[in-house]
């Protein structure tokens, strides 16, 4: 490979992860707690056009999301707080499966909160040297956390490009290939259909098709990234 076209590619890859680790930022605060006011004036103001990624489900979400904001109003934070309420933490939802926002909850048999999936993903997060806020007392498998631990190990692959290290952003790539695996794909399509069955503002309901079709096309996104930084090593 020529210079002029390692150094394309490099600063293409560089672009993209930034782009996505964005993203799962916008995910992880979503999910973590009730939007404020000025989280949800910062969504509206997103440019959803330019975010689908030609994807027609997350066009879709992205669509039902801006349609809620556009009719925005003095109440709009209230109803949002009272939704992710009743559709994450089960409150006052007596009719259907809370989309309790934790691998566990998904991936065990008991359908209960720390079990083998928090294990799993808090050794990957020792290994990569990050953990979540402890002063939180959160399970480390909620969606949140896993959404930041992709988003940080997509900063560290662009940092190791950046300085050429291209053993470490392959490194950092496989990691982010394997948790997505065994941490996203596993778990996101129940999530996202209890969100579905949950939800009763338009906005969380697009939130769930945005999710769904983000982590989707994330798979073949980070083959693409594998296989490009191995170009590269090579």
């Amino acid at each position: 490979m020529e210079i002029a076209e390692r150094k394309e590619l490099v600063n293409e890859l560089i672009a993209v992860n930034a782009g996505r680790a964005s993203f799962y930022k916008i995910l992880a605060y979503c999910y973590f707690k009730e939007l404020t006011q000025q989280q949800i004036e910062t969504i509206a103001k997103l440019n959803f056009d330019g975010m689908s990624g030609d994807d027609p489900l997350i066009a879709e979400g992205f669509e039902d999301m801006r349609k809620y904001l556009r009719k925005m109003n003095t109440g709009t934070r209230q109803e949002l707080a009272v939704d992710y309420a009743h559709t994450f933490l089960a409150a006052g939802n007596y009719t259907s499966f809370a989309a309790t926002p934790f691998e566990s909850v998904f991936t065990s048999e008991t359908g209960l909160l720390m079990q083998e999936a928090r294990d799993e993903v808090y050794k990957m997060y020792c290994d990569a040297h990050i953990q979540p806020d402890e002063s939180l007392h959160t399970p480390e498998d909620h969606a949140t956390f896993e959404f930041e631990f992709l988003a940080e190990l997509l900063t560290r692959i662009n940092t190791a490009l950046e300085e050429g290290d291209y053993a470490a952003a392959l490194s950092q790539a496989t990691t982010v290939q394997k948790f997505h695996t065994e941490h996203q794909l596993n778990w996101t399509d129940d999530f996202c259909d209890a969100i579905a069955d949950t939800a009763n503002t338009r906005f969380y309901r697009g939130l769930a098709k945005v999710t769904r079709g983000f982590v989707h096309l994330e798979e073949e996104v980070i083959a693409d990234e594998v296989d490009a930084i191995k170009e590269l090593s090579a």
